[in-house]
């Protein structure tokens, strides 16, 4: 071999200076290839460090004899693991003093076995420790060249969401229970209020009718008043029975023709013959739960009549795109309403005329706001005092709802 090596040697020496500058030249540039590789190679081993320890997981890499290859700070936090025990790189022995914090440690070494004998499988479990800690624990093998050579095993402490969903879970089994006990007051009650009023109806009747010509104009007026407000009254506890039901009853979601439908609620609502309801341009078929779009224009065109102040009464009815939505109008060129009332009115039994002199529940627009809300839409109000109001609500061209809630049909009033 030295023989070669002083023939070599000697050859580079017989071709001259030149032949040695360029071989050490290619020597030079080969050592600073290197060199650059192993930079290269510390850079990305160090980030690769560096980001193991800034993970928020505690992760453990081990290979398939059960050795200990790699491990961050985070891990060795979570499972209290002395540097002792690490240090010796023997998985079995770091396993066994997490097993004793474990609830039940059986499950886990059950789990432990399962990979081991199943090298290619991926696993994702919870552990429960003895001091209330909740511990996600994700496994996956690690592969070069199509070749398992051992596992990585992340660890997050989730704790936190743990007992936020377990506290949530208590609060929708309480709201379930006070939703039902709410639904069976609201019928309990319906029924017992209803049942006076009825034998006020039906005394008030059989007084007019038996004693209807020994009454005096005053007497006559005072009955007609009581039988106003018991019909009122009845009307509230029905609204507020049907408010009740929001939420709770779900209807199957269906194509509505809306240029078929409006003429239908139209002939409901039976405007007299000095208002006339009209549609500006076309309206669209909506895939939505039909009561509940009956309900909306039902109680804004119901109030729009009972409201019309002017002896040529007019209401619009119109429809436009706004991106995901279908934004609605209804118009009218009524009294209008004051800027400082346009929330309240969107309250449950708020109204702004006198009862005796409107029959009103102050329930209808509450509905209209409730049943926009449950599909993810938004209802407001534009209004001139004098010259009329117009109530707008959007509705998802898709039919999507916010929740799965529903609702039944309800009095309309304008509060």
């Amino acid at each position: 071999m030295s023989d070669g090596i002083s023939r070599t040697h000697t050859c580079l020496e017989n071709q001259g200076p030149s032949a040695l500058e360029r071989e050490n030249l290619l020597l030079r540039q080969e050592n600073e290839r290197l060199h650059a590789v192993q930079e290269q190679l510390r850079e990305s081993l160090s980030m690769l460090g560096t980001t193991l320890e800034a993970t928020a997981d505690g992760i453990l890499i081990v290979d398939l004899s059960g050795k200990i290859k790699s491990f961050n700070g985070r891990f060795q936090r979570i499972w209290d693991i002395p540097d002792t025990v690490l240090e010796a790189r023997d998985r079995g022995q770091a396993a066994a003093l997490a097993m004793t914090q474990l609830r039940d440690p059986d499950a886990c070494a059950a789990k432990l076995k399962e990979l081991n004998d199943n090298p290619e499988a991926e696993s994702l479990d919870v552990l429960e420790l003895k001091d209330g800690r909740v511990v996600e624990r994700y496994s996956k093998p690690q592969v070069i060249d199509h070749r398992v050579v051992g596992r990585v095993f992340d660890f997050r402490d989730v704790t936190e969401k743990h007992v936020a969903r377990q506290r949530q879970d208590v609060l929708l089994r309480k709201v379930a229970d006070i939703s039902e006990e709410l639904s069976h007051f609201a019928y309990v009650v319906s029924h017992d209020l209803k049942a006076p009023l009825r034998g006020i109806r039906l005394i008030t009747e059989w007084l007019c009718e038996d004693y209807g010509d020994k009454l005096g104009d005053e007497a006559k007026e005072q009955i007609a008043l009581l039988q106003s407000r018991v019909h009122r009254m009845h009307n509230l506890i029905d609204g507020v029975l049907q408010y009740s039901r929001v939420g709770r009853i779900k209807e199957d979601m269906v194509e509505v023709n809306l240029e078929e439908l409006l003429p239908a609620i139209r002939d409901t609502v039976a405007p007299p013959e000095h208002i006339q309801v009209a549609v500006q341009g076309s309206l669209p078929t909506i895939k939505c739960e039909k009561t509940r779009v009956i309900q909306l224009f039902q109680n804004l065109l119901s109030n729009a009549v009972k409201y019309m102040d002017k002896p040529a009464g007019r209401i619009q009815v119109g429809c436009v795109e706004e991106g995901d939505f279908w934004r609605f109008n209804v118009t009218d060129n009524g009294p209008g309403i004051e800027e400082k009332h346009f929330e309240r009115i969107f309250r449950i039994f708020q109204t702004l005329a006198p009862k005796d002199e409107c029959e009103s529940t102050g329930v209808g627009l509450a509905l209209v706001k409730r049943i926009v809300e449950l599909y993810g839409g938004r209802v407001w109000l534009e209004s001139e005092v004098g010259k009329g109001s117009t109530f707008f609500f959007t509705l998802p061209k898709h039919g999507e709802r916010a929740t799965d809630e529903a609702c039944q049909t309800c009095p309309s009033d304008r509060q």
